[in-house]
């Protein structure tokens, strides 16, 4: 049996190219669906309570520190 790392990455470079596509395209979707969410969940935030930085102040209360 020949145990040249030549013929052996000559022969598993498909497998090899197989694998990383696949990889390659899992990561790419995680990443995706990610930001997908990510993106939805600012929309529905700014859905409730306006663009960010621009919240509702109805809320807030001022308090001094001078007596």
């Amino acid at each position: 049996m020949n145990l040249d790392p030549l013929v052996l990455l000559e022969a598993l470079t498909p497998t090899l190219l197989l694998i990383a596509a696949v990889t390659l395209a899992g990561v790419s979707a995680f990443a995706a669906s990610v930001f997908g969410l990510l993106r939805f969940g600012l929309r529905a935030r700014e859905r409730r309570r306006g663009p960010a930085g621009h919240g509702d102040l109805s809320s807030f209360t001022w308090t001094s520190t001078e007596d």
